[in-house]
């Protein structure tokens, strides 16, 4: 295994509580911190798809890492996201990344542009030694457009000693037991996608990055400690619960700011989206918390 800190469990991908000028909400950041401590999460993925990283500027990046950081960082494992569309961002990133201290560094592959293997080791490389932090790839294949397939992987990892792991958001099972079957043993196979919590753990992987535990961390944490004590069936109804409210939260055809209203089910506002997301207005929120409610009343 190489060096750094190893991750398993349930890593929440935290949602970033703003106001409405995109300002951090400290107060809003320490709630959430708690609560998902409280529940049993095993540490943080901040900055995102769930955080809206790649929506918020370069310095409101940083500001949301640093308050994050102030409440969070002796209390779990961090890996904080820093992945760009632009090389020089992600590199800006990942020094703040490394001033601040935390356990790790991801960044999903460029977006929009679709840079061929070479270019994406230059890149890789580039983040890498700007903070010589573990750092995980992170193949979100809907949101970058393309897939860093296995092998491909194995490539960027050979030329980037601080890849510690790969975040694989394929939803590709298949794709995920090659990645454990011919890096497990030397690397970090980390899932993404909130439908493949289950499977993932059964085909072997030690940790999911999870966005519904935001909500809902007993949910993705009952599951995850099912799976360990080989418990599949109860693993099997929890992953079942899992999709029968992810249903709900696709329903309103926004992003993020669903979960973002409905934290105020569990005590906590969570402020507002980035432009050009949208937050819901007031009768989809009323309709979000009901529909919520009645899928999932035990959380009451």
């Amino acid at each position: 295994m190489p060096r750094g800190f190893e991750f398993k469990g349930i890593i929440t991908a935290s949602l970033t509580p703003l106001t409405k000028k995109g300002k951090i909400k400290k107060d809003s950041v320490s709630q959430l911190v708690d609560f998902q401590l409280e529940h049993g999460i095993n540490g943080f993925f901040l900055l995102g798809t769930f955080g809206e990283g790649v929506e918020l500027s370069v310095f409101n990046r940083k500001e949301a890492a640093e308050a994050f950081l102030e409440h969070a960082k002796e209390k779990t494992p961090i890996i904080l996201h820093v992945g760009a569309q632009n090389t020089e961002d992600a590199v800006e990133l990942a020094k703040h990344a490394r001033d601040l201290g935390v356990k790790a560094i991801g960044a999903v592959a460029p977006y929009f542009f679709k840079p061929d293997l070479r270019g994406l080791v230059k890149h890789y490389q580039a983040i890498g030694s700007a903070s010589d932090l573990p750092l995980f790839i992170y193949n979100n294949v809907g949101k970058q457009g393309y897939n860093i397939t296995p092998t491909m992987f194995g490539e960027i990892a050979k030329g980037v000693p601080q890849v510690v792991g790969v975040k694989d958001t394929s939803y590709q099972i298949p794709q995920l037991q090659e990645l454990i079957h011919k890096f497990g043993d030397r690397y970090q196979i980390i899932v993404g996608g909130d439908s493949v919590v289950y499977a993932g753990f059964v085909v072997g992987a030690k940790a999911h990055i999870c966005g519904i535990s935001n909500v809902f961390p007993e949910l993705a944490v009952e599951l995850y400690q099912s799976i360990a004590k080989g418990d599949y069936e109860k693993g099997k109804e929890l992953q079942y619960k899992i999709n029968d409210l992810r249903e709900v939260f696709k329903s309103f055809k926004v992003d993020i700011s669903p979960y973002k209203s409905a934290l105020k089910l569990r005590g906590i506002d969570g402020g507002f989206v980035t432009p050009p997301l949208r937050d819901l207005e007031k009768e989809e929120e009323k309709k979000l918390i009901a529909e919520l409610k009645s899928t999932y009343p035990s959380h009451q």
